[in-house]
């Protein structure tokens, strides 16, 4: 199953659209710059056009360091600017990632509450969506995808009174369709036989614990923003699809590394190289 368009011989980078990945953070002492370098990096593997990394100054130049492929943007300094800046980016991409390194201070609650009311293609993952519980909307943009491990289902379930789910696909199903019901959204819950629930439900049969590293969830994140980006570009948009698609070759790249190498000791920025070979298995 794939969701992304062709690449046509005489495409350029417009192409193929931009991703714009908001994380990244110089907090109370935590200072996060892996996760939207790998968001970034993974977002470009997926064949998107170009990456713009939006983040605070303080971190900005390492995030970039560790994609040099990705173009920068400075994240607000202030709340007040977090509409005005957020909007500029907005309109310079086709689909905005939220949340890899985020942090939850005063801007990175700024930057979701304006993603909250967001109407073109989003991926929420990460801190944003502890920010989300906060802000509790009553509904997103239906070209909206969340994308949280159980913990972070958890902390939604509980402030928009959802059932947490147990372990079992049955109440992992019933618990992800509320939710995606209740948001308007699709809702992606990460794990074992990952569900994808929107107007319909789909679990991904493929992948085990060589995903269950570090940065792992990140460069899911920015795989599934590239292609969102690409299917905005080709004016072909499909979010649920595009959503199946990610987690599907995510998966696949994960298990190809494990054949060739082992379950163990897998790094994030080896899961996001194997991007392209996973979507030509799976295409």
């Amino acid at each position: 199953m794939t969701a992304i368009p062709p690449r046509p011989e005489d495409g350029h980078k417009g192409t193929f659209g931009a991703a714009a990945v908001v994380g990244g953070c110089d907090d109370a002492g935590d200072m996060m710059i892996g996760a939207p370098a790998l968001a970034a990096r993974s977002s470009l593997r997926s064949g998107c056009g170009r990456a713009v990394i939006m983040a605070p100054r303080s971190v900005l130049p390492a995030v970039l360091a560790c994609c040099p492929s990705a173009t920068g943007r400075i994240a607000p300094g202030s709340p007040d600017e977090v509409d005005g800046w957020m909007g500029g980016l907005a309109s310079q991409t086709q689909a905005i990632a939220i949340g890899p390194g985020l942090g939850r201070g005063v801007i990175a609650h700024a930057i979701v509450g304006w993603a909250s009311t967001h109407a073109g293609p989003l991926v929420l993952d990460a801190d944003a969506l502890h920010l989300l519980a906060v802000h509790r909307p009553e509904k997103l943009c239906a070209l909206a995808v969340l994308t949280p491990h159980p913990g972070e289902f958890a902390v939604l379930a509980t402030a928009y009174g959802v059932a947490v789910p147990a372990d079992d696909d049955g109440s992992r199903i019933e618990s992800a369709s509320q939710l995606a019901s209740h948001l308007g959204c699709t809702i992606v819950l990460k794990g074992h036989r990952t569900v994808v629930a929107g107007s319909a439900v789909w679990i991904c049969e493929r992948g085990g614990v060589e995903l269950a590293i570090p940065g792992s969830g990140d460069v899911l994140t920015g795989l599934l923003v590239g292609i969102l980006a690409q299917q905005a570009a080709a004016a072909d948009l499909s979010v649920e699809i595009a959503a199946r698609c990610a987690v599907d070759v995510h998966a696949a790249a994960g298990r190809q590394l494990a054949e060739r190498h082992s379950t163990r000791g897998l790094l994030a920025c080896e899961l996001a190289d194997a991007i392209p070979a996973a979507i030509d298995a799976v295409d």
